[in-house]
């Protein structure tokens, strides 16, 4: 079955994407309303629940399944993943040994292969923690809806044991927004993303066609978000990437406000927005945004350094998230230029990657052996 292009859900990456290339800039796309760190990354988490679909043989092997997602999910976003990390890698020991300016950590075996379960070492690769937490999470998530298909489990309890999950994250989160290492950051960072993605799989397939998209209530919703930043204040924000909850429901609720903003705008720009004009494509190279985006930045910096005549070592960033110089000036630069540069350069890798593939296919096409036709008349027995 050929899957259908949903724009609107491309829209809204293309929304989430903005919003935290524009975080790493210290501002947010739709002000204090509705905080960039309350709703960017569970956005995406939600979206990755939305497209997900269970196996088309559902009642085959329960394993041949699971290797089946485990293929899927190291394919898509554990590869690309380390692709990066390495790259990023030999980056940061190259700006090094030539500037001795060090952004992150000295790349060691260890650093390059096992570090991204809990942490991305290399400053340039930073926000790609994502990707492998999105793996991790999606796999589980498979795992467990599988399970609940098998047992014919009801969406009120389905819908109950994840919301459990975020429950028990939030209170394993340290307290008083502390930092979160090691395994219990892991166990966090998937009990919550189980519940955002969960989220996306209900919305799609059994509240889509029910909750409404009109000016009654979206005026909910934005009186609600407002309550939210009344009483909590700034303790709406999350930070998955060191599983920082705070310890109220507002990683529950402000999320999903958000993401209801998020999906109201992009209904609206559907009708605007063509395949392959450049939101569209934002939208399909998330992935390599993501990855990205900081270098790039990096790159600008340097740039209007040495066009102010400060291109100097001591001028460099001494960070490459929100350190920018002349940042106050030109975060807007920064957002809009490394946004579209890294999304070109997404475009170049898929095309590259496509030829690459065909190449291959083409090869392997031709190594395949001929089968000569039978010399054999059809009406004579063969024998015995």
């Amino acid at each position: 079955m050929v899957k259908s292009f949903n724009m609107e859900m491309n829209i809204a990456k293309a929304i989430g994407i903005l919003a935290i290339v524009a975080g790493h800039t210290q501002w947010s796309i739709f002000g204090d309303l509705f905080r960039t760190y309350s709703w960017h990354v569970p956005l995406f988490f939600f979206i990755s629940g939305y497209f997900f679909s269970l196996p088309i043989l559902l009642d085959s092997a329960f394993v041949k399944n699971i290797i089946l997602y485990l293929k899927k999910y190291i394919y898509k976003y554990i590869l690309p993943f380390y692709y990066y990390h390495w790259f990023y890698g030999l980056v940061v020991l190259l700006i090094y040994l030539l500037t001795h300016k060090l952004y992150g950590v000295l790349p060691t075996i260890k650093l390059l292969i096992l570090a991204p379960i809990d942490s991305t070492p290399f400053a340039f690769n930073a926000p790609n923690w994502f990707l492998y937490q999105l793996a991790i999470s999606l796999f589980c998530f498979s795992v467990l809806i599988l399970i609940f298909q098998k047992t014919k489990l009801k969406v009120i309890y389905t819908f109950g044991i994840f919301l459990s999950f975020a429950i028990l994250a939030i209170l394993l989160s340290p307290a008083d927004f502390q930092l979160c290492h090691g395994l219990k950051q892991v166990v966090i960072k998937i009990l919550i993303s189980l519940f955002y993605i969960y989220m996306g799989y209900l919305y799609k397939n059994f509240l889509e066609s029910k909750i409404k998209y009109d000016m009654k209530t979206l005026s909910i919703v934005l009186i609600a978000q407002a309550l939210f930043i009344i009483i909590f204040n700034n303790a709406t924000n999350l930070d998955l990437k060191w599983a920082r909850l705070h310890h109220n429901i507002s990683a529950l609720v402000s999320p999903l406000l958000g993401i209801y903003f998020v999906i109201f705008i992009s209904k609206l720009f559907v009708p605007l927005v063509k395949q392959n004009s450049l939101v569209d494509k934002i939208g399909r190279n998330t992935l390599h945004i993501m990855a990205n985006h900081v270098f790039v930045m990096f790159l600008l910096d340097l740039s209007i350094l040495y066009i102010d005549g400060k291109f100097v070592l001591s001028e460099w960033p001494k960070a490459v998230l929100g350190a920018y110089y002349k940042m106050y000036k030109y975060k807007f630069f920064y957002t809009f230029c490394s946004l579209i540069i890294c999304t070109y350069v997404g475009e170049v890798l898929n095309f590259t990657g496509k030829l690459i593939k065909n190449k291959f296919e083409v090869l392997k096409n031709r190594k395949l052996p001929v089968k000569e036709p039978s010399l054999q008349p059809r009406d004579v027995p063969t024998a015995p």
